[in-house]
């Protein structure tokens, strides 16, 4: 996965802070999308620990916590070698699919953002 393609996208964090929060949740949101368009174009599902942070991702998004969603996403991209115990990361026949979290990440990207 190519996280600076994925990061290089993403604004600084003094933007990231000052923007309304109708604002972080559109940059979290296209964060998100970014990643899930990485499996997309390496053919693949996620593993387990980029499918636990996207899904974590999507949680915080959904509760409003934009930035421990950009957190968990930005966690999604570590290489295994940057990983704790990275052998214990392999996809299992339970973890959830790419497709199933653009789903959750739809359904997400349909709530409106917290005023304040």
């Amino acid at each position: 996965m190519d996280r600076n393609e994925v990061l290089n996208a993403f604004p600084s964090d003094e933007e990231f802070r000052a923007a309304p929060n109708y604002r972080k949740k559109e940059i979290v949101e296209r964060l998100i999308s970014a990643v899930l368009d990485q499996f997309d174009g390496e053919h693949r599902d996620p593993d387990r620990w980029e499918a636990e942070h996207i899904a974590a991702a999507i949680g915080y998004l959904l509760s409003d916590r934009y930035f421990a969603a950009a957190a968990a996403a930005v966690k999604a991209l570590a290489p295994s070698s940057e990983r704790a115990e990275p052998d214990t990361w392999a996809r299992a026949a339970d973890t959830v699919t790419a497709r199933a979290l653009r789903h959750g990440l739809e359904y997400a990207t349909g709530k409106p953002a917290r005023n304040a």
